[in-house]
């Protein structure tokens, strides 16, 4: 059992519901692997997180507060939940798979003994097709899984230089099992080409944009924490405030054209998601303390609407990392509560939009006063 808050957030008194547990740690997935049942009521979340980010992973009811164990064990953030109802995390060289609507469980695939699996997971919107990544010795592999039989297909083995070998965030394009976005990992201010795209048919490895330098060659556009469109057909990702190229924010590129698309640049971002409908984008921000703000983007108009300010805890798994129910109505995130403890919180898109655009217009009253 899971204990229910409900407040509103002090800067723009939009309605909050939190699942969680007093003097415990609660957090749901990676921003880019869905957390929510298709009844976009229940949840699957990761509580009693402790210092080494193990913790018991359950599906939350966001009504009742009542959880069913999912795993008894399980590192934050290993799994995703498929628009299927299954829940998918790796163990070592393992992926496993459990139904969150039957209870029946199974082992999808098995890597090479010595293959370690990394996260995010990502999934197909058929949920037949998985993107993977892992590491087998010093080499970073890219792949796919089809979750109905096992079947393992490798899509690349890149092999970046020291000091940033790594490749990883493999996701695969939501439409098309075939394409496999992944990332040259790194400080972002020292990967001049982070954005990469896989055939995991064909083998071929194509940059998926190309970043921005100087007539000098100095790389001037810091990038990363991508995330496909639902229809796949655009890979969105933060150009961080640090950037010297201006303007900084969120943006998008064409899966085939790799050219870059300004979308919203109304705060200092870390973190987009998009909701399944394609409507809305929903971000993270960077503060200079250890809170950050919660905005809203419609993606018809491109503007910004902030939800809420709340505290986070600077490491993982105590990120914000927002992200959307299958209905697009919701926005579940990761804050600390007043003793730094974390907790899921849940926002309703439609009445705190409303919510917002009050606050916004008070804001702007007010200012106008002042002048």
């Amino acid at each position: 059992m899971l204990t229910i808050r409900s407040f509103k957030d002090p800067h723009t008194g939009v309605s909050i519901h939190a699942l969680g547990k007093a003097g415990a740690n609660t957090g749901h997935n990676y921003f880019t692997a869905m957390t929510w049942l298709s009844d976009s009521r229940r949840l699957v979340l990761y509580t009693d997180i402790d210092e080494t980010k193990m913790s018991v992973c359950v599906a939350a009811d966001l009504q009742s507060g009542t959880a069913e164990t999912v795993v008894e064990r399980v590192e934050w953030a290993r799994g995703l939940v498929s628009p299927q109802d299954r829940f998918y995390y790796y163990e070592g060289p393992l992926i496993h798979e459990y139904d969150l609507r039957t209870g029946a469980s199974r082992t999808v695939c098995t890597l090479a003994e010595d293959a370690v699996v990394y996260g995010p997971l990502s999934i197909t919107n058929d949920g037949r097709t998985m993107g993977i990544y892992w590491r087998e010795g010093d080499a970073w592999v890219i792949g796919t899984v089809d979750t109905e039989t096992g079947s393992l297909t490798e899509a690349a083995r890149p092999s970046f230089a020291e000091p940033y070998p790594v490749a990883n965030h493999a996701m695969v394009n939501p439409e098309d099992g075939r394409l496999v976005f992944f990332a040259h990992e790194g400080k972002t201010e020292h990967i001049p080409d982070r954005i990469y795209m896989a055939d995991a048919v064909g083998g071929q490895i194509r940059s998926g944009h190309r970043q921005a330098r100087l007539d000098t060659g100095a790389h001037v556009e810091y990038v990363g924490h991508e995330m496909w469109a639902p229809n796949g057909e655009h890979l969105y990702f933060v150009k961080y405030p640090q950037s010297p190229l201006k303007p900084t924010g969120i943006y998008r590129v064409h899966k085939v054209t790799g050219e870059a698309e300004f979308v919203n640049g109304d705060y200092a971002y870390w973190h987009v998601s998009l909701s399944p409908d394609g409507r809305w984008a929903v971000a993270d921000t960077i503060e200079s303390g250890e809170t950050s703000k919660i905005v809203l983007i419609d993606l018809r108009d491109r503007s910004s609407r902030l939800l809420c300010e709340q505290p986070m805890w600077a490491e993982h798994p105590g990120h914000p990392h927002p992200s959307f129910s299958p209905d697009s109505r919701k926005i579940s995130f990761t804050f600390a509560d007043e003793n730094r403890h974390l907790w899921v919180g849940v926002i309703e898109r439609t009445a705190d939009s409303e919510a917002a655009d009050e606050s916004g217009r008070r804001i702007e009253a007010k200012q106008g006063e002042e002048r």
